[in-house]
């Protein structure tokens, strides 16, 4: 497939003429003999055009490789290997797909990402990413520069929460529940839970309770399985406490108060401690 030939496929798929999709980057009348392969094109334009119609410059370019389908789904099926052996916490299997990824065909480029995904999900097994500056770095990098999320990314994401700013963890956590809020995939409906439990815990320490609904909203939702019987948990001390916060009524404190115990009970001590030390700093 030619430059001209993928370039008339993407502005077909997004309906538009020839002038519409040409812009101001390049006249009709050039922009047309580039799609018919009598013009060339600048790296410079190309580059341009593929910002200016929203196209992403990765796929762009893959896509003119001819292995460009079998390495899609050689990476996609990486990825995904990569996201469930940190599902499962699996630090041996995260190990050894890392070596798969390392010996594979894929391009350099897409090694590298998956590499680094499968770095940082070794160094969230160890407990260590809170210690490494640089890594920390590279997740934010790679994070604000995708062009959409996928299993891994969303679990990456979902563990790398305190490292953005709240302004920026709106943004994220809003797009991520305006694609996946009716997945039926458990990865990644625990993880959307899980990053709204966590945004609830960020609005509240930051005393910003105006924009709750949209994350309560997904939990109500979301929460009845078994496997979240976790969250569902710490959502009930949550939506209570920013009732007590809006409300003073001591009958919602109680309420935490009683999931704090339910914790304890279930010899969830450590966290039932958390709970409270949390309940006794921002009430």
């Amino acid at each position: 497939m030619t430059i001209g030939d993928l370039l008339r496929e993407y502005r077909v798929n997004q309906n538009k003429k020839q002038k519409e999709f040409a812009g101001e980057i390049l006249s009709p009348s050039y922009y047309s003999k580039v799609e018919k392969g009598k013009h060339k094109i600048t790296a410079e334009d190309l580059i341009s055009l593929l910002i200016y119609n929203q196209i992403s410059i990765k796929q762009f370019f893959g896509r003119l490789d001819e292995n460009y389908e079998e390495n899609q789904l050689l990476e996609e099926k990486l990825n995904s290997l990569l996201a469930q052996a940190y599902f499962q916490n699996d630090k041996a299997k995260v190990e050894v797909i890392r070596q798969e990824i390392n010996e594979s065909c894929l391009s350099n480029a897409a090694k590298n990402d998956l590499l680094l995904y499968a770095d940082i999900f070794l160094a969230l097994i160890n407990n260590s990413l809170q210690d490494n500056k640089k890594l920390q770095d590279k997740v934010r990098e790679k994070l604000f520069s995708m062009d959409e999320f996928d299993e891994a990314k969303i679990m990456l994401y979902g563990n790398s929460m305190r490292f953005y700013s709240p302004s920026d963890n709106k943004i994220i956590s809003e797009c991520l529940i305006r694609k996946y809020q009716k997945t039926n995939n458990i990865i990644v409906q625990k993880y959307l839970v899980s990053i709204c439990v966590n945004m609830l815990i960020i609005l509240i320490e930051n005393n910003d309770l105006t924009d709750t609904k949209l994350y309560t909203d997904v939990l109500e939702k979301n929460i009845d399985s078994p496997d979240l019987f976790f969250y569902k948990s710490v959502y009930i001390f949550l939506i209570n406490f920013i009732k007590y916060k809006n409300s003073s009524e001591e009958k919602y404190l109680s309420k935490c108060n009683k999931a704090i115990e339910a914790f304890k009970t279930f010899e969830m001590n450590a966290y039932a401690d958390e709970l409270a030390d949390f309940l006794k700093e921002h009430k």
